[in-house]
């Protein structure tokens, strides 16, 4: 039987779409007389976008679906650190941005609002980016490597739980990794999960002692 196309989920070209997205959400609130947001609101659009493209692909696959998608993808990918890197980098305009809006005027707000949104989506893009690699160290090793403790192959919805409850919690959930490979993956993880959370309360005592400041 001869192979169909090949399925990438999280694509160069599906990146290049949503950053392209992005960059015209980006100008058009420099049109509109508001630079200061430009560069979070093109990232919020920009990851937003991604998020509901890659999610709606791989939610409703089967077990077989995601076996066949997590085979094709292969283990190396390029495109995961270049979302990482980008999520990494979206914290350091979020914390910027923050510093210099005034909590007062509609702008400030603005920004504070994005800030939040773009943090919860890059959090969001990070564990995505895991569970999809989860699959694919999965279904590329011998014996998987994670144990769902159930007899039917995992989905993505499977891994999906995995991940994001490491990036919630930063530790491992009911599963249990039994394979060096995918343990280092669940460690980086981890370590860039809290990251986020050290940057996030950061962020909420900066907003709670300018707001202590300006009362």
């Amino acid at each position: 039987m001869e192979a169909g196309p090949r399925t990438t989920i999280l694509s160069w070209r599906r990146m290049l779409i949503c950053l392209a997205g992005g960059l015209v959400a980006a100008a058009l609130a420099t049109v509109a007389g508001t630079p200061e947001i430009a560069v979070l609101l093109g990232w919020a659009v920009a990851a937003g976008g991604l998020l509901l493209w890659v999610w709606r692909i791989s939610w409703p696959r089967d077990h077989d679906g995601t076996k066949r998608l997590a085979e094709e993808e292969g283990r190396t990918r390029v495109t995961d650190t270049a979302v990482l890197g980008a999520a990494v980098a979206s914290l350091a305009a979020v914390v910027e941005g923050i510093l210099r809006a005034g909590a007062q005027d509609a702008v400030g707000v603005a920004t504070v609002v994005l800030g939040v949104l773009v943090v919860i989506l890059s959090w969001a893009l990070v564990n995505t980016v895991f569970a999809l690699k989860y699959a694919r160290l999965y279904y590329s090793g011998g014996d998987g490597g994670i144990d769902f403790g159930q007899r039917e192959p995992p989905a993505y919805s499977d891994f999906a739980y995995v991940a994001f409850t490491v990036g919630m919690s930063f530790a491992v959930p009911d599963t249990q990794l039994a394979d060096t490979s995918i343990r280092k993956v669940a460690l980086g993880h981890a370590l860039l999960s809290y990251l986020f959370g050290t940057v996030v309360i950061a962020v909420a005592v900066n907003l709670v002692t300018n707001l202590g400041q300006s009362s």
